[in-house]
């Protein structure tokens, strides 16, 4: 019995017992498919996709372990498995899965051992932090002995990729303005690097790497480029809408200046994402949605400073690095947060505030995209 450390607690696992047990249900063949990400590439869309169709993916003998009270998933995904690595932090982990973090290998080793099934899906963009260690998957190979393992990731332009990761910083509560230097120091934007350790665990071969491009995706969806990468039949099986829209860049401005209006605690950032995600609608038409956008200058910069880190990232995918990332349009103009809205921007919405009241003395009711 060895027992392991992990960030929350101690993990008790019998090697020896758990492959025999492998061995002897006849899982040693099986393959898993390990999805890690990377974030900002829909891994949120894939996995409620995959939620939405587990009952029929099940029947071709594909299994994506989705049981909600089970200590391994947090609403459509497998994050706790990805916490409960050892050393790992994940400030996304809830606050019940958090507690029940060291119980969620056992609980996902119980789901297996009671399903039949010939592949096993498992998707997290916790895998893929990029504070990932070599003795982490040596970890989570040892864990899965006796399976066919291979990874799959999408990584996604880097001009697209640094403009998603500040809208989320800032629809998390963050309060500081764009600055496009900050691309420097930003560990998650160079993909051969995230990549490397998971190769050298589990073999180049083993690793398939997808770009976050719809040009390029199988039948243009990401749900099918992703179980035709897998060699899964995608006849019979549903999409699911996507998720994490873009805001209007304006907005983005607007739930950027109201975070830094929040006191810690207040409890308000639910109604201020509310008002962000219906910028447009409450200006009543008077402003078409607009999402950010950088500069013909900005993401040639960045597609040359990058070209190394994604030359590496899609060695052996079939896919160019010009393909990946193209030249942008010629003379196209930025569309970043402004320093400060303007007033007209403004009255428009608290006009739009002031009509969804209805009347005077009822709180004002916006629906939630």
């Amino acid at each position: 019995m060895l027992d392991v450390r992990c960030a929350l607690g101690y993990i008790r696992l019998d090697w020896g017992k758990r492959a025999e047990q492998r061995r002897y249900r006849g899982l040693a063949v099986k393959k898993l498919f390990l999805h890690i990400g990377f974030n900002k590439t829909g891994s949120t869309s894939i996995q409620e996709s995959l939620l939405r169709n587990a009952p029929r993916l099940l029947e071709r003998g594909v299994f994506y372990p989705c049981n909600v009270e089970a200590a391994y998933f947090q609403r459509v995904q497998h994050v706790p498995l990805a916490a409960a690595l050892p050393g790992m932090k994940l400030g996304w982990l809830n606050a019940r899965k958090a507690g029940t973090v060291g119980q969620a290998y056992d609980d996902l080793f119980g789901a297996i051992e009671q399903s039949q099934f010939e592949t096993l899906i498992l998707s997290s963009e916790g895998f893929g932090a990029t504070s990932i260690t070599a003795k982490q998957l040596d970890w989570l190979k040892r864990c899965f002995e006796g399976y066919r393992i291979t990874i799959i990731a999408y990584i996604r332009p880097q001009d697209a990729y640094l403009l998603s990761a500040y809208q989320q910083r800032v629809k998390a509560g963050g309060k500081g303005g764009f600055q496009f230097g900050m691309h420097e120091s930003m560990e998650s934007l160079r993909f051969g690097s995230r990549l490397a350790p998971w190769r050298e665990a589990f073999g180049p071969e083993n690793v398939i790497v997808r770009p976050f491009a719809p040009k390029l995706w199988h039948e243009g969806e990401l749900f099918f480029d992703f179980l035709n990468a897998l060699e899964i039949p995608r006849d019979g099986l549903d999409i699911a809408e996507p998720a994490n829209e873009g805001l209007d860049y304006r907005a983005v401005e607007l739930l950027r200046a109201l975070n830094a209006l929040q006191k810690r605690g207040a409890g308000r950032r639910k109604l201020y994402l509310n008002l962000a995600f219906n910028f447009d609608k409450l200006a009543g038409g008077t402003i078409k949605k607009t999402k950010m956008a950088l500069s013909s200058e900005q993401s040639n910069l960045l597609r040359e400073y990058y070209r190394a880190e994604n030359e590496i990232a899609l060695a052996g995918s079939g896919v160019s690095v010009d393909d990946f990332f193209p030249a942008p349009p010629d003379g196209r103009k930025a569309c970043l947060p402004p320093k400060k809205l303007p007033p007209k921007v403004l009255l428009a919405v608290i006009a739009g505030l002031t009509q969804a009241a209805g009347s005077e003395g009822t709180a004002p009711s916006v629906a939630k995209k």
